[in-house]
This record gives C-alpha cells, structure tokens and sequence, in this order.
C-alpha cells in the first residue's frame, strides 16, 4: 500500500468555487446515545450507547440478528431511530440523509460493493467526489473555466486514493473485470474519495479467503495509520477484529451487552455465552 495526504473536506459551500483548495479538519469522537430502533412489533436495537474516539479503530459485533446492521444503518443514516441520537463531535448526525452526512466526513463501504460493473475502476471512485463538488450540474454542463480545473483535480485526487490501496495499475480497468478481492478495495477507494474523518466498514471481508483477508487486515491498519481517521467497523471474522481493532463494542438481541479492549471482550462472560451459549467455565 502506497502513502497519500491526510484527509481533506472541502471548503465551506458559502466559499466561492473559484478558490479551489480543501481546509483539513481534525477527527472527532462518534457517540451513539441511547438508541433504540423498532420493526413493528420487534425491537432491532434497545438503548444501545458507545463511543469511538477520534482516531480509534472500533468494532462492533455480535452474533447473527444482535443488531449490529441495524445500529450501522442508523449511523450511516439508512435508517431512523426511534429513540436516541448519533453526534460526530458537536454536529447531530441523527437522521440525516447519506448524502448529508458524506458532506460532514463520513465515508462508508458496503458488504456487497455496489459498483457499476461496466465503469473503470477511476470513474467509480470519482463518484465518491460527488459530495466535494461546487457548482452543480448546470455548471458542470457548460464546462466553465474553474469546473474543468476541479474536475482534474478531483481525478487526480482519485487516482492518489486507488495507488494508496494498490489498484493503480488496473485504475482504468473495467470493474466487472477484476477478482472480487480487488473490487472490494475499489469500494474502500470509493468510501476514501468523500475524504472522510469517519470511515464506517461493513464486513469489509465477507466472502473474502483467508490471504485476502489477511491483506485486508494489513490495509485497514494502514488507513488508520496513515491518515488518522477514525474507523468503526462491522464484521463476523473475529480473527480480523481482535487483531486489529482498539475497542469492541458487542451487541446481543439489540442490547449492548460488553465494551472494550478486544481482550477485555473475548474474557466476557456475556460475550462468551452469546457466542456459545454456555456460561463461561
């Protein structure tokens, strides 16, 4: 994995679209507050509170049906809850649209990488600028002066993120064409290209083998690493969490149910019964 700037948000809408240039803002910590989620009659999420702090790796796990999808699309902003609230440092996150919500720094990927098939591997990712564009469509459309100068600048941009994450050389390939191994990395790209100060991962190595996970593993840490976002990750290989995540949060049926270091977690006896189910010895 290559090296590439920290991260950069763009400068504020009422700037004018002229000045060009990108203003860097610091991570700040992610709290969910006491959210509860309801389908009907089934409670998917019940007072569930943690927090990731500014530049941490967070998991957050849990058997089949805890409710770690749910509590994930409530903070990406796919799903409203019904009581509660989600803060990214003093901005209320709670119940903003996704689109929204990539404008404040928040980048997401996706367990089944909805990318267009039939697109190069750069133009997937220069989707991710869409949230950095001035101007609209309109003046995208008469392709005025600055326009063009952004939009290069933005595909440069872009083809920085696909050589940090290794996919320089096949940039310009058709993403139908590449191992499934690859085409996650272009949806992590695609999720680094809003330039984000949280990144949100959503089993980011299923249906991967173990090699490529093992390559995930080592590119999520150097993410980090590199350009001191803060990550909060969902994901079944507890192989992948334990060995790289800061702190665990772990979900059961919709509660909270144990929070902290990954080997504080793995000696819970709640954690080790919702796994097993049988108490700890």
């Amino acid at each position: 994995m290559g090296r590439m700037t920290p991260p950069e948000l763009p400068v504020p809408a009422e700037a004018s679209p002229r000045a060009g240039g990108f203003a860097t803002r610091t991570p700040e910590k992610l709290c969910v507050e006491g959210v509860s989620l309801r389908f009907g009659g089934i409670r998917a999420l019940d007072d569930v509170s943690f927090t990731v702090a500014p530049g941490s790796l967070h998991a957050l796990i849990g058997p089949n049906g805890a409710g770690k999808s749910s509590c994930f699309n409530v903070i990406s902003g796919l799903y409203r809850a019904n009581a509660g609230r989600v803060r990214l440092g003093e901005t209320d996150l709670t119940g903003l649209a996704p689109h929204k919500l990539a404008g404040l720094g928040v980048g997401r990927s996706f367990q089944n990488a909805a990318l267009s098939a039939g697109s190069t591997v750069l133009d997937n990712v220069m989707l991710g600028r869409h949230a950095l564009t001035r101007g609209g469509f309109l003046a995208a459309g008469l392709r005025l002066p600055w326009t063009v100068r952004a939009e290069r600048r933005h595909a440069e941009r872009a083809r920085e993120i696909c050589a940090f994450l290794g996919l320089d050389a096949v940039v310009d390939a058709p993403v139908g064409a590449l191992p499934y191994g690859v085409v996650k990395r272009v949806d992590l790209a695609r999720a680094l290209a809003v330039e984000p100060v949280l990144l949100l991962l959503d089993e980011p190595a299923a249906g991967m083998n173990a090699a490529e996970t093992a390559e995930l593993a080592g590119t999520i840490s150097g993410i980090r690493a590199e350009l001191g976002i803060s990550i909060l990750l969902v994901e079944h290989d507890m192989g992948l969490v334990m060995g790289i995540a800061d702190r665990v949060t772990v979900l059961d049926f919709g509660r909270r149910i144990a929070d902290g270091t990954p080997a504080q977690v793995q000696a819970d006896p709640d954690v080790i019964k919702a796994y097993l189910g049988t108490e700890a010895a």
